[in-house]
């Protein structure tokens, strides 16, 4: 799945194609130096190290490293992204790119689109990133694209000390409405390619919680989704052309919140192609949100397109 570009780079999920390029990079001697010796030393550990390092924060955290990719010829860079790692308290921007791309500026271009990604599309305001106390050349990039320097510090996810970084967004985050009301357009926004923009499916399950249930009513019928089941059919529509020039907003919002609790009412229209022809919809959604130490997130969403 496609997350971002830049003039020079793509950012995509990893998969199992990329498992002779992670063999090599991670086991490069400067990845071993300054991040770790993950002891993978055949294809299928290094696939392995992948599902649980890689892929699966995909699905659990609507984020992670992503594959670092040439626009021009296709070729694999490194990897970029976010992550929330046991041990620290917000998520960790980071970044490793093979040897023999280093010095082009690739990683400060993926950290910094990777920065904007997590404000703008995340709707993150506090990052934080860390780097082996010697790597003075990586802590550069961070400063670059805006962290600030916190010092050499013990912290719960790594052995020893490491250099922490921070980078917090400027001005308030509204109130908890306001917050609610962006956390909805955010989710309805996520299945937009009108005029070659990239979707942002990708992140739903940063904004679902793991065991949210979809629940789509069509006439008499009633189809109770897990997010999973929900994305991957919906994200493969977008990818493959059956849905183009696809967008979905808000025509009436109404939101009833008390404490960590909130309920969302909406009348939505909807517009794209549809394997090539032109259709448009309304219909009314149910969105039950609950705040979490990491913000507001959908428990449930209610769904039901209005008849023709």
């Amino acid at each position: 799945m496609q997350i971002l570009e830049t003039e020079r780079l793509r950012l995509r999920w990893f998969d199992d194609r990329d498992v002779p390029f992670i063999l090599g990079l991670i086991n490069e001697p400067s990845w071993k130096a300054n991040i770790a010796d993950p002891g993978v030393s055949t294809p299928e550990q290094a696939r392995q190290w992948m599902r649980d390092r890689l892929l699966s924060r995909y699905w659990t955290q609507g984020h992670g490293f992503w594959c670092v990719e040439r626009k021009s010829d296709g070729e694999a860079l490194g990897l970029c992204g976010l992550i929330h790692r046991d041990g620290l308290p917000e998520p960790d921007l980071g970044y490793g790119l093979a040897e023999r791309h280093w010095g082009r500026g690739y990683a400060r271009e993926a950290a910094a689109a990777s920065l904007r990604y997590a404000h703008e599309v995340l709707g993150l305001r506090h990052l934080l990133a860390t780097t082996a106390p010697h790597n003075d050349s990586s802590g550069r990039v961070l400063m670059d694209i805006g962290f600030q320097d916190l010092g050499l510090q013990q912290t719960e996810a790594h052995e020893g000390l490491s250099r922490v970084y921070e980078w917090k967004a400027p001005g308030e985050a509204g109130t908890d409405v306001q917050q609610i009301e962006a956390l909805v357009r955010r989710f309805l926004g996520a299945f937009d390619n009108r005029a070659g923009r990239i979707p942002t499916v990708a992140a739903l399950p940063h904004w679902l919680l793991p065991d949210a249930r979809v629940v789509l009513r069509s006439g008499d019928t009633l189809t109770s989704m897990d997010p999973r089941q929900f994305i991957e059919p919906r994200a493969q529509w977008l990818a493959d052309g059956t849905l183009r020039e696809f967008h979905e907003e808000a025509e009436a919002l109404h939101i009833e919140q008390e404490g960590g609790l909130a309920q969302v009412r909406l009348h939505y229209a909807k517009a794209g192609l549809r394997e090539g022809q032109a259709f448009e919809g309304r219909g009314r959604k149910l969105l039950s949100c609950v705040k979490t130490a990491r913000g507001w997130k959908i428990a449930a969403v209610l769904w039901e397109d209005a008849p023709a």
